[in-house]
């Protein structure tokens, strides 16, 4: 019954590397403020009754390391889903890729946190992690890495 469909299971890798890169990676909600941040940069702020705003960081630390993470999983979700589109269509096997894939998505999110957090100053990276928490993009990239070494293994 599964012979030939890990391709299936490679689009639903993909599907979670879109959301991953659309949505935040990190928020903060409480009764007075709510504020998103975004891997590649892009923040939101709202304060009660107050518009929102949009902008994007000029923290280079923060570039740095979110932009790295966003250029991985943007590699992994492209070479997944161009891959999945022509197993599916000549049944060819990519699983050694997909398993690089799903690697890359598990891999993006850790060089994020971990990458952020060694470059601010112990302080400083506590008081951002107790003000914000993670948000899908964090965990989307997991479940994406997931089904892509799932699909791997599928034949």
């Amino acid at each position: 019954m599964w012979k030939n469909k890990g391709y299936i299971v490679a689009y639903i890798a993909g599907f979670f590397g879109i959301l991953s890169l659309i949505t935040p990676i990190a928020y903060h909600d409480d009764s007075l403020v709510a504020s998103y941040i975004w891997m590649w940069g892009l923040y939101t702020w709202r304060l009660l009754l107050g518009d929102t705003t949009f902008n994007f960081s000029e923290d280079t630390n923060y570039l740095t390391w979110g932009l790295i993470a966003t250029f991985l999983i943007l590699i992994a979700t492209i070479s997944i889903i161009i891959t999945a589109r022509k197993a599916g269509k000549r049944s060819r096997n990519y699983g050694v890729l997909w398993f690089l894939c799903g690697i890359l998505f598990i891999a993006a999110p850790i060089v994020f946190y971990f990458g952020l957090t060694s470059d601010l100053p112990s302080w400083l990276t506590d008081l951002f992690w107790d003000f914000y928490s993670l948000h899908f993009a964090f965990i989307g990239s997991f479940i994406a890495g997931i089904f892509a070494i799932f699909s791997a293994f599928m034949k």
